[in-house]
């Protein structure tokens, strides 16, 4: 019965992808914008002129980002041919070195693959707005419902600003009046805060630090290539990689091979460091979420909702674990969901306290050997 009601759950939040969408994207760019009308509020601003501002500089962060990366991709779309043409001369030479050294059917397989004609006759004639519009027309349909879903996010991200202050005394009362128990979704919310606002920082990082190395190298669209970089570095796993491959291939058709191989070393560099070095420091260890877990969550959203349901896999992922976790009879799915490790052949998994008396359930059932260690 829980099976099938989820199926059930899930098909309606995929058929209502056109209103979910912006009011989720709403909630979590509120939970982004809150510091800064805290912020306001504590130097004495007054609430009306407080929201005001904020809803300004978020309108003017969105507008401009639209407006330089519509108007870089309309350029970078002239251009378009040119590259393609470059990549089939490579990839034809790639096939015809592998043929004379052994590899038969090369040529054949390229062919097979990439047909060039239609693929640069497709860039040529197509007009890049169209292009845009079909990419994200399963979830947003055409150009007038995407306005229409961006003005329905603005709003409902100024109504959940404006309904922040006394939150927690609202849900109070609703737990009292035999409502569920949202406090801990509430304590959750300075965590998710805390993410975001870490995530920001450091795909605007990873946007500059990616820009500059384009430069350095003389591409001719490092802004287009930055702000690609800052967007789909908010996907885990798949965003840093995939938003290095068109500056790699420009690198490849503009000036050959090395610089090609230095602007991928330059991502991969740029990726690892902030990763795993400056990303944890900052955020901790009280996201614990698996590998795996993320990863399965960016199929899962992005399934359920397409492109866009990628960028806020794991917000939606950790308000989920957060549900889960407040939940009697699915606690253990959460568990499931946490990062483990074994250190001094101990399993630890994150916010979870492994060594609980005999008539507790979380972690009395986790194994704490080292597997093949006998």
């Amino acid at each position: 019965m829980t099976v099938a009601c989820l199926f059930i759950v899930l098909t309606g939040m995929k058929v209502a992808a056109g209103v979910l969408v912006p009011i989720v994207y709403a909630f979590f760019l509120a939970v982004l914008s809150y510091p800064l009308v805290r912020w306001q509020r504590r130097h004495r601003v007054p609430a009306g002129l407080a929201l005001g501002i904020t809803m300004l500089v978020n309108l003017g962060l969105l507008a401009g980002l639209i407006t330089v990366g519509v108007r870089l991709l309309i350029s970078f779309w002239a251009d378009l041919p040119r590259y393609l043409r470059g990549l089939e001369r490579y990839l034809n030479d790639a096939a015809a070195w592998l043929e004379t050294n052994g590899v038969e059917g090369a040529k054949a397989t390229v062919t097979g693959v990439f047909d060039w004609n239609t693929i640069i006759g497709y860039a040529t004639q197509q007009d890049v707005m169209t292009n845009l519009t079909g990419i994200v027309g399963s979830t947003f349909g055409t150009l007038a419902t995407m306005v229409a879903s961006f003005i329905m996010m603005l709003i409902v991200m100024m109504f959940i600003l404006m309904e922040t202050h006394g939150t927690q005394s609202r849900l109070h009362a609703v737990h009292l009046s035999g409502g569920p128990d949202l406090s801990g979704l509430l304590r959750s919310a300075s965590d998710i805060q805390k993410f975001l606002g870490v995530k920001t920082l450091i795909s605007a990082l990873t946007g500059l630090l990616a820009g500059f190395w384009c430069w350095f190298f003389d591409l001719h669209y490092p802004l287009l290539w930055a702000l690609l970089a800052f967007l789909m570095n908010y996907i885990p796993a798949v965003g840093s990689t995939a938003a290095s491959l068109p500056a790699i291939v420009e690198a490849l058709v503009q000036h050959g091979t090395s610089t090609a191989i230095f602007i991928a070393i330059g991502y991969g560099g740029i990726n690892f460091c902030l990763d795993n070095f400056v990303q944890p420091t900052l955020l901790g260890n009280r996201f614990g979420i698996s590998p795996l877990v993320v990863i399965l969550s960016v199929i899962f959203w992005g399934w359920l909702w397409g492109p866009l349901g990628m960028f806020l896999a794991v917000p939606l992922t950790m308000v989920l674990k957060v549900l889960l976790d407040n939940s009697a009879e699915f606690q253990w799915i959460s568990v499931a969901m946490a990062k483990k490790k074994v250190r001094h052949g101990e399993v630890e998994v994150a916010g979870y306290d492994l060594h609980l008396n005999e008539d507790e359930t979380i972690g009395s059932g986790a194994s704490t050997e080292i597997p093949g260690s006998k």
